[in-house]
């Protein structure tokens, strides 16, 4: 709680001061990573740190800088100025940047984005004040006060699948994973929240692209215990599921799902469920809409990161009025988002099926179940 105080005190300080810049949502400048000048009086201000110059994720960086600063022009004004911290994706880099939002006098920082950078993070000593990062760590650790994570790990949706398919009752799970990183981490992910529960049991299976192997998988999951979790992508997905046992319940992460206007593709995944979040799966809400009008269209991938962008600035309004994390929940344009401690935020995306080649919620939300805002 003192971390979310030390902030509203800095807000009243910065606003009795009469800054020029006060109320400010729109980027005061640029710091390059490594380049930013000598500061001589520190002044409040939110940081927004995103690795713009990495050839890798700079993509993603302006995606989530576009709906961070959409966010900023439809949302109510903040009593602080906004900067941009430029940096690569190199971890050294990224604290060096750190360092120098602290020292040009960051009260809030937004970022790292990439996994590495905010592993480096959490086990550096320089966490001086709340620190939202864009992204989780590469292995469990104990983080430091002032770190909280949100961000868009499918091993986050992995789990809540897991939860989700116990609803139908079956025991037993069979994960279908290949041999990339990203498949790993959700059939670890599935598999922990599954096994959780008394009597469950759990099996892992390698897709092969060989016709013999996959005529296999129809009887494999046809025993009425069965559920099964794809930890694929969208095309090993689809051509996968015409030989998987028809009556058998079929899970994934929101991986599959590309668009909703590609009805041939999507015909191919009829019958298995998935969960993405509203700025995909309900395009025409008011609540999407009005940052939709501000966004570039951009690829499915694209998106989800303007939409990363618009919830990070709405969660780094509410961490400069609440007293503590606690308080702090929203129904985002990525899903529900609540305060789990001891330091993540939690997105809860939407449940949905592929029917007839279209994508049907199962959870059908109220139209103020996404918040509106003024």
């Amino acid at each position: 709680m003192q971390h979310f105080l030390a902030i509203a005190l800095v807000v009243v300080i910065a606003i009795l001061c009469g800054s020029s810049q006060a109320f400010s949502t729109h980027p005061d400048e640029y710091f390059m990573g490594g380049a930013a000048p000598a500061v001589i009086s520190p002044e409040p201000h939110i940081a927004l740190l995103l690795p713009l110059q990495s050839s890798t994720f700079g993509s993603a960086a302006n995606a989530v800088k576009e709906g961070f600063f959409a966010a900023a022009r439809h949302e109510q004004s903040l009593p602080l100025t906004i900067k941009i911290y430029a940096t690569t994706d190199d971890p050294l880099d990224t604290l060096i940047t750190y360092h120098q939002a602290l020292d040009a006098g960051a009260v809030l920082i937004i970022g790292p984005l990439t996994r590495d950078s905010v592993s480096a993070l959490a086990s550096s000593h320089v966490v001086e004040v709340p620190t939202l990062a864009l992204n989780k760590t590469d292995a469990d650790m104990i983080l430091p006060p002032n770190l909280y994570l949100f961000g868009l790990q499918m091993e986050n949706e992995a789990d809540q699948i897991a939860e989700f398919a116990m609803t139908e009752n079956r025991r037993h799970a069979i994960i279908i994973t290949d041999d990339s990183p990203l498949s790993n981490r959700l059939q670890t992910a599935f598999a922990e929240r599954w096994l959780a529960e008394y009597e469950h049991t759990a099996e892992s299976v390698k897709y092969e692209d060989e016709q013999t192997v996959l005529l296999q998988f129809r009887k494999h999951t046809a025993d009425k215990d069965n559920v099964v979790f794809l930890a694929l992508g969208a095309t090993k997905s689809r051509m996968i599921r015409a030989y998987l046992n028809p009556s058998t319940p079929v899970y994934a992460t929101s991986q599959l799902f590309s668009s909703n206007n590609d009805a041939l593709f999507n015909h191919d995944l009829n019958g298995v469920q998935f969960m993405d979040m509203p700025w995909l799966l309900q395009p025409n809400h008011p609540a999407v809409t009005a940052y939709r009008e501000m966004i570039q269209p951009k690829s499915t991938d694209m998106e989800r990161f303007s939409a990363l962008g618009i919830d990070a600035f709405r969660l780094a309004a509410h961490m400069l009025q609440a007293q503590s994390a606690d308080e702090i929940s929203l129904d985002g344009v990525t899903g529900r988002i609540y305060f789990a401690p001891p330091s993540q935020f939690v997105r809860e995306p939407l449940f949905a099926q592929f029917e007839k080649g279209k994508v049907i919620l199962l959870e059908i939300q109220e139209e103020s179940d996404i918040e509106e805002s003024p």
